[in-house]
C-alpha cells in the first residue's frame, strides 16, 4: 500500500495508456481508448485543447498534421485546432492513417476528434474503475495559448466534476501554471507535473509556473512539490532510483513516459515508480505480470 495519493495507493503498479493505446490503435480516437481498457488498464492518458468556440477536444498536436489528418470536407491540414471550431474539426478522419512509426498500429477509418465529455462517457461504460490522466495542453511561450490558459481549465474542471471523476483523476500539464490554477479552482482535483528532458527544468524556463529554475529552487521534485503537484511525470531517461528516492520523500507519486522497451519497464518498476505510461500498455502489463503475482 503507498501513502502517495493515485491509483498506486491500493499497491497496483499503475499501467497506463499514452492517447488511448497509440501503439495499438491510432491515437486519441474512441478505439483506441477501448484498445486500452481492454488490455487491463489502470488508467489513460490523453491530451486536451481548446476549440476556436470553447469546446474541449482530445487531441495531442497544436495544429492538424498530415501524416495523422485526412480531410473529408474542405482541407484543413496545418491549421490551429484553437483556430477551428468543433463542427469544423467534425470533419477531419483523425482515425484512417496509421504511423510509420508504429507497426501494427490498427486504425480506425472515419473516426473523428471526439471532446472530452465523449471520451470520459464512453471510458466510463466500459471501465468505470479507470483513471484519467488529462494533459491541459498550453504552451505558455504562445500568448494565444496563455491567454485562454483559465478558460481551458475551468472547461477540464467542469468535465471533471460533470462526470464524477475528481477522485480518479490528475490535471496533468507541462505549463505548472496550469496546475497552480487547479489548485485554486479545484484543491482536492489531484495534479501532475510533467518534465520534459532539457526543455522543462532548464534556467530561463517558461514551463514552471511561479517557480524559477536555480533561483526558488534547485531541483525539479522540490520545483513539483512546490506548485502543488502530487505527481511528478518525468520523460523516463531522467528517472533512477535517486530521483525516485528524492520525489518519494516529498509524497510525489512518480509516474514516467513513454515507456515502450519491456526491458526499461522492468528496470524502472525496480527502482521504485509507480507506474509507467506506455503506448503499449498490453506489453507493458505482460511484462510486469511476474512481478505482480
Amino acid at each position: 500500500m503507498s501513502s502517495r495519493p493515485g491509483p498506486w495507493a491500493a499497491g497496483r503498479f499503475d499501467v497506463e495508456g499514452h492517447r488511448g493505446a497509440k501503439g495499438l490503435v491510432v491515437e486519441n480516437t474512441l478505439a483506441s481508448f477501448a484498445a486500452a481498457y481492454s488490455a487491463g488498464v489502470t488508467g489513460v492518458e490523453l491530451d486536451v485543447r481548446m476549440t476556436a468556440d470553447g469546446h474541449r477536444v482530445v487531441w495531442h498536436d497544436p495544429v492538424l498534421l498530415p501524416l495523422k489528418c485526412l480531410p473529408t470536407g474542405p482541407d484543413l491540414v496545418g491549421a490551429r485546432v484553437a483556430d477551428l471550431t468543433l463542427a469544423q474539426l467534425r470533419t477531419v478522419d483523425i482515425g484512417s492513417r496509421a504511423l510509420p512509426g508504429f507497426p501494427g498500429q490498427r486504425t480506425s477509418p472515419g473516426a473523428r476528434i471526439s471532446t472530452l465529455s465523449e471520451v470520459l462517457r464512453h471510458g466510463l461504460a466500459r471501465a468505470p474503475d479507470v483513471w484519467w490522466t488529462i494533459e491541459v495542453k498550453v504552451d505558455p511561450r504562445d500568448r494565444r495559448d496563455a491567454d485562454r490558459r483559465l478558460e481551458l481549465v475551468e472547461g477540464v474542471l467542469s468535465d471533471v466534476h460533470e462526470f464524477g471523476v475528481e477522485m480518479q483523476c490528475f490535471v496533468h500539464s507541462f505549463d505548472w501554471s496550469v496546475l497552480e490554477l487547479s489548485a485554486q479552482l479545484a484543491p482536492d482535483v489531484l495534479r501532475s507535473a510533467l518534465v520534459e528532458a532539457s526543455v522543462t527544468w532548464v534556467p530561463g524556463s517558461s514551463w514552471t509556473g511561479s517557480v524559477t529554475v536555480g533561483e526558488s529552487h534547485d531541483d525539479v521534485c522540490d520545483g513539483a512539490a512546490a506548485v502543488g503537484a502530487h505527481v511528478i511525470s518525468p520523460e523516463h531517461v531522467l528517472v533512477d532510483a535517486a530521483f525516485v528516492d528524492r520525489a518519494h520523500a516529498l509524497g510525489l507519486g512518480v509516474l514516467p513516459w513513454t515507456v515502450n522497451d519491456p526491458t526499461r519497464i522492468v528496470q524502472l518498476a525496480a527502482v521504485g515508480v509507480d507506474g509507467i505510461v506506455s503506448d503499449y500498455p498490453d506489453r507493458a502489463l505482460t511484462v510486469l505480470a511476474p512481478a505482480q503475482a
